[in-house]
């Protein structure tokens, strides 16, 4: 028995030890890469997988200006790995905020290239604006910390498809 128990913790240990590659040929090595993806999204709009190189989330699509004003107000929790891929149909430098948002957040600015420009914090039920360091045309928010648990840095490249159809009002 005892056997048992030690080989399973061994291959418990060896699991998180993955390593995850941003770019062809570099390797990063790191105890956390979840690769799961959650089951329950927060809102019922569409969804899709927007993927790390070392996790995935999935989120609802806010590609409108009343889904975007709305974002995750009054959402809690989001539950693991979900959150909310807000589109725009050119370069944006809106500013975020956490006004009637309950969950502390983190929120990546990404350009239409899909690379990440920049990760911010965003303490819940505030009205400190967050801003990218310059245009961007998606932005991500998830809960706080999953960008830090899951490697991802400005630079990090992300991967999605938007539903055909889906409409993005300047």
């Amino acid at each position: 028995m005892k056997h048992i128990f030690a080989l399973a913790l061994a291959l418990a240990l060896a699991a998180t030890l993955t390593a995850c590659s941003s770019e062809p040929g570099v390797t990063q090595v790191t105890t956390s890469c979840d690769t799961s993806t959650a089951t329950a999204a927060p809102r019922a709009t569409p969804s899709i997988s927007v993927a790390f190189p070392c996790g995935t989330v999935t989120a609802n699509i806010a590609s409108t200006a009343v889904q975007r004003d709305t974002g995750l107000m009054g959402v809690m929790p989001l539950g693991a790995n979900s959150g909310m891929l807000f589109s725009y149909a050119d370069t944006s430098t809106e500013g975020y905020w956490m006004e009637n948002t309950p969950t502390a957040l983190s929120i990546a600015f990404i350009d239409s290239t899909k690379q990440v420009i920049n990760i911010d914090g965003m303490a819940p039920g505030t009205q400190t604006g967050h801003y990218a360091t310059r245009p961007y045309r998606y932005a991500l928010e998830v809960d706080q910390g999953w960008f830090t648990t899951h490697g991802v840095v400005p630079g990090t490249v992300v991967s999605f498809t938007l539903p055909s159809g889906t409409i993005s009002d300047p």
